[in-house]
Order: C-alpha cells, then structure tokens, then sequence
C-alpha cells in the first residue's frame, strides 16, 4: 500500500503535515488523486477553533471544496457515477445517507448522518482521508461526484463549489429573479459569486455592500454584474431607499464574516414578505439586537443554508463553461500542501503579499 500526504489540523491554528496509508477499495467506493481543494472561510473559521462544538472536532484533514482525478474506482461505484478512473470530478462535501427524514424528501443538505468532507470526520474516523488538505481522499460509496471538463484552467474550475453554494443561496433559496432587487452583504468569493449569479438569473438591480477595506474586491463587484456598491458605516437604508424608489429589495443575503450589522440593517432594507438568507458564519457569536417585531409584523422569512446540492453544482459547471474567463479575476492565490497554513492565515487576512485575497486554492504540490 502506498501512503498519502495530508495536512491535519491538531488542535486550534496547528497544522501539520502527516502520511496515512491509501486504503484498498471494494466494488462501491473509489480514491480521489487531489487536483486542488478551495478555501472558504468555514476553513478559516475551523483553523480557529471556532467549530469545536460542530463536526469532527480535531484532529482533522480540513478541506471541503475538493476537485480531482479519480485514481482508483470499484466496478459498482464507477457504474453509479458513470465515471472511471482518469476522470476528473468535483466531489460535493455532504455525503447524504439517502434515508433520513430530510434526504427523503430531497433535502440532503440538511442529512442528520453528518458524513461528509472537510469538517465532518476526524482522522480517528477509519481511513483518516476525509479531507481535501491531501493528496488523495476517499470516496464514501454515496458521495456526490460530478463529472468536469478537462479543458478549464484548475483555478478557475476549483470554482465550482463557491459558485455552487452561491446560486443555490442568491437563487435556489433566496428567489433572485427576472425583476428581482438583491442585496448582498460580504464581497469574499461567495458573495461575488452571488453578485454573478443574481446577474445571470435575470435580476434587475444587485447591490453588493462592503467596508472601506474592500475596495478591490467591490471594484471586481461591479464587473461581475453588480448594478451598484455601497461602503458600510453610512446610512444604508436611505442610499437602497433611493436607489430602489422606495421599494426596498426583495432578498438580503449575508455572507460577511463574524459581522452582524448586515442582518440587523437588512431588516430594514428588505420589502414586506422579503427573505434575509443567512450564509455568514460568526465565530459562535449570539445576536442581540434584531428587531422580532419588525421581522413579524413585516412578514420577513429569515433563511440559514450551509452548501450547494446536486443541481446547482451542475449549473455552477455550466456557467463555468460559459464565463470562465470572466470569473479568472477570482482567483488569486495558489499554495501547496507544505505552505498551507500561509493560505489559511491569507484566507483570514493575517498575511499579505499586496495583493487582495479572494478566491485561494492548495494544491498537492
């Protein structure tokens, strides 16, 4: 058997590089080679330790935006997928169990078994490859692989699972239409995408806000389709007031990291009956401040989603096809295994070569 390379984070903002052995597979399950695994900031938050309560705690292989070559595959696993082994695919984080109240009804992104990619299993849990900090990941006979186009730039492709999240949660969640004004609170990668996404769904008016230090990425806004942007820390809800004739927006999504002004203001700034997704994660911290009765008497839905599912990671490949070059602006940074906890600390804006920090991608070499 041969071994693979993997970052494992030890405990809170400890990582290492360690070898597991590659395990045998059987007729259902497969092995991934890692072309590349994206970073969110979930990755920087688990760095952290913010998600000690969630998941599988530490030590762990992080890394849940995995893409890669199929390197081994069983004759049952490779008939379900319909792919075989030189493919290259996308690997979905959540591993549905198929059985469970919400995977029945369709809802996998809410399965109650908790097994996935990333930010689920431990390397306690056998074969410790469940993450895509690595140079190889295994393959759970009920992953959700999507097949990709070999043609596409790695960077650009390891876009897949950012875009897949955001119009899932601009559109799929949020109802970003034809007609449709849409807020969105946070230009890291996922809310740039969102901006994209909204665009390409036929919404009128896409307004992406940010804070003085995100001029950069607020500048790029605008080229992915944004109408408008706006910097934080002036009076929000008169400027969308004005910009929308008084009709406000018709869906806020917050995808800001550890702020809570944007869902405290975006009840202001959404119309009666609007929704407010929530998609920012805020290091455990409770809000204090949100005015309920305004959220009752105006009918606002307040909507939390974690991932993408099976169609909007498909939609999220197509739209790579069409706009690859367009969504290259993204992509920044590139590390290998043996700097990746420079990539994270980029992620979190703790170190900087000059340039603004979107879209980073870690890559086996």
């Amino acid at each position: 058997m041969s071994n693979a390379a993997a970052l494992v984070l030890e405990s809170p903002r400890n990582m290492n590089l360690r070898h597991f052995v590659i395990p045998e597979i059987g007729s259902d399950d497969a092995i991934l080679k890692v072309e590349a695994c994206g970073l969110c900031g979930t990755d920087y938050e688990q760095w952290l330790g913010h998600l000690g309560d969630w998941g599988g705690g530490m030590p762990i292989v992080p890394g849940h935006e995995i893409m890669g070559y199929i390197d081994r595959i069983g004759p049952g696993a490779a008939k379900r997928w319909g792919v075989r082994e030189g493919d290259r695919v996308a690997v979905e984080p959540i591993v549905p169990c198929g059985h469970c109240a919400d995977c029945v009804v369709g809802a996998y992104t809410r399965c109650q078994s908790d097994v996935g990619y990333g930010l689920y299993h431990g390397t306690k849990v056998a074969p410790s490859l469940w993450g895509g900090y690595a140079t190889h990941v295994y393959l759970h006979p009920r992953t959700m692989v999507h097949r990709l186009p070999q043609d596409i730039p790695t960077d650009v492709m390891s876009l897949v699972n950012p875009l897949s999240n955001a119009i899932r949660w601009v559109y799929e969640v949020g109802g970003a239409a034809l007609g449709k004004t849409v807020i969105i609170a946070g230009p890291g990668q996922r809310g740039l995408l969102a901006a994209f996404a909204a665009r390409r769904a036929g919404a009128a008016r896409v307004i992406v806000t940010g804070t003085s230090a995100d001029k950069a990425r607020l500048d790029l806004a605008l080229q992915l389709g944004a109408t408008d942007v706006l910097e934080t820390g002036s009076d929000l809800v008169a400027r969308v007031t004005e910009l929308t004739n008084g009709e406000l927006a018709d869906v806020v999504l917050d995808v800001s990291s550890g702020a809570m002004q944007p869902i405290v203001e975006g009840v202001d700034l959404v119309k009666r009956g609007g929704r407010i997704v929530l998609a920012g994660l805020k290091g455990n911290q409770p809000l204090n401040g949100l005015p309920i009765d305004k959220v009752v008497l105006r009918e606002i839905q307040l909507l939390g989603v974690l991932s993408a599912g099976w169609q909007s990671t498909e939609l999220a490949i197509e739209l790579i096809k069409q706009d690859g070059p367009k969504l290259a602006p993204l992509c920044t940074h590139s590390f290998s295994l043996n700097d990746g906890t420079a990539a994270v600390r980029t992620l979190g804006r703790e170190l900087s070569d000059g340039r603004e920090a979107i879209h980073i991608t870690l890559t086996p070499e």
